[in-house]
């Protein structure tokens, strides 16, 4: 389908669905999530969408994101659970579509490659993958070389034991992501005010009747929240708490290293690594450059609403360059052309919160995205928006809710790191 047409669908449903709301809804923040929600609700027939966003075009979070899509709740080694392989096939099917309209993503479709080292992790690799119900057809165990020869050269193998391939892994590049459906949006008439920081939710009635900001007030009978960071300062001004972690997270781009774009998108979870090819360079980080964010900012990190720089966290990825680079020998020697930080938001308990704030009509919110962003964010986007204009959902939302969790058990970050006790980034908190 071309962008035309798809640009047609959108104002098409603006006037021919029999769903009505009655007034403005309004989504606060403007990243991959949030665009998602306002994309799906002008998709169901939403006729009033407004976006508020703190910073300008293209400035949060998400631009920091790997890019990497795949069936990750397929996976019993990973907290997120099957309840969201739902919205990972969405996400697939999503940026697939967009970009077979011609939209310009850098997709590509070319799997993705959990890594093993040894020969205990790649047991466990098997086990959580390759014999979990939902593992997408085609999922295949490789040796060493096998890992060699799909990872095109990239990977050594004499210092690997062997992998996991996941075929229906695909890759993208968030930036353009964002942009495209902000694009789309700005085409299909909906209006976003950048630079305008959202400070508090107002209530009339147990109802919501408008957002406060620094810019005055903007009415809306519906709201929701898709903040990241900031998602926690809007519920309080309602009385209102999730136990959330914000991190600080870092990515570089390596200078050019003949990479081939054939490459899957590889994760290690023994090297705390993601890793994939960008314009024949490495794009790589993981967690021995992430920190809380509380602990930045106590030791000194000053930021507004845009990305965090944090000089420490670029020193800790540069140090393990080398480590990496015993697997991927191209890596060796080669500097950052790039650098870039983000503040992705994490939970207790690995999942994802989508659904409504309890007590207050129409307010909604959408959190958490535990570094999974990009991945969740269509169908976190198109769920939500299902349920506002109260359509058939596509998923159960029943796991994401909100009151799974009761915030008065985490009074503090301290307890809500200490729950994440088998998370790998419990570890990198503690280190703070």
């Amino acid at each position: 389908m071309t962008t035309v047409k798809v640009r047609r669908k959108i104002r098409l449903a603006l006037v021919s669905s029999m769903a009505q709301h009655a007034g403005p809804i309004c989504v606060i923040g403007a990243g991959i999530i949030g665009t998602s929600a306002a994309f799906h609700l002008v998709e169901s027939g939403a006729r009033d969408v407004v976006v508020v966003d703190a910073g300008q075009p293209l400035s949060g979070t998400t631009p920091a994101g790997a890019g990497f899509v795949a069936r990750f709740g397929a996976d019993h080694n990973r907290r997120l659970g099957p309840c969201t392989v739902p919205l990972q096939d969405y996400g697939l099917a999503f940026y697939r579509r967009l970009h077979e309209s011609g939209a310009d993503l850098e997709f590509a479709d070319n799997g993705n490659l959990v890594l093993a080292r040894t020969s205990t992790m790649l047991d466990t690799m098997t086990e959580g993958i390759l014999r979990h119900p939902d593992v997408a057809s085609g999922t295949r165990l490789l040796d060493a070389d096998g890992v060699a020869e799909v990872t095109l050269g990239a990977v050594d193998p004499a210092v690997v034991a062997g992998g996991i391939y996941m075929p229906e892994g695909i890759q993208v590049t968030t930036e353009l992501a964002q942009h495209e459906l902000i694009t789309r949006l700005e085409s299909a008439g909906v209006q976003f005010h950048w630079e305008t920081p959202a400070t508090g939710v107002r209530i009339v009635d147990g109802a919501v009747s408008a957002i406060e900001t620094n810019e005055g007030t903007i009415e809306a009978s519906t709201i929701v929240l898709a903040a990241g960071a900031w998602t926690q300062s809007l519920l309080a001004s309602v009385d209102r708490r999730l136990p959330l972690i914000p991190m600080v997270a870092t990515r570089f781009v390596s200078e050019p290293a003949g990479l081939s774009p054939l490459m899957p998108t590889v994760q290690c979870l023994e090297l705390n690594l993601w890793l994939r090819e960008l314009h024949g360079a490495f794009s790589w980080g993981g967690s021995f450059s992430y920190r809380l964010l509380s602990a930045l900012i106590e030791d000194g990190l000053e930021f507004g609403y845009g990305r965090p720089v944090s000089s420490v966290l670029l020193d800790a990825q540069d140090e393990h360059r080398e480590q990496i680079a015993e697997v991927f020998p191209a890596l060796s020697g080669l500097s950052a052309s790039e650098t870039i930080q983000g503040i992705p938001v994490y939970t207790v308990d690995g999942g994802l919160y989508l659904g409504p704030v309890p007590g207050i009509d129409g307010l909604w919110a959408l959190a958490g995205d535990s570094e999974s962003g990009i991945t969740h964010g269509p169908g976190m986007g198109k769920l939500v928006a299902q349920l506002i204009m109260n359509e058939q959902p596509f998923a159960d939302p029943t796991p994401f809710r909100l009151d799974r969790v009761d915030p008065a058990s985490y009074p503090d970050e301290a307890s809500m790191v200490a729950a994440m006790a088998e998370d790998r980034i419990a570890k990198v908190a503690n280190l703070s």
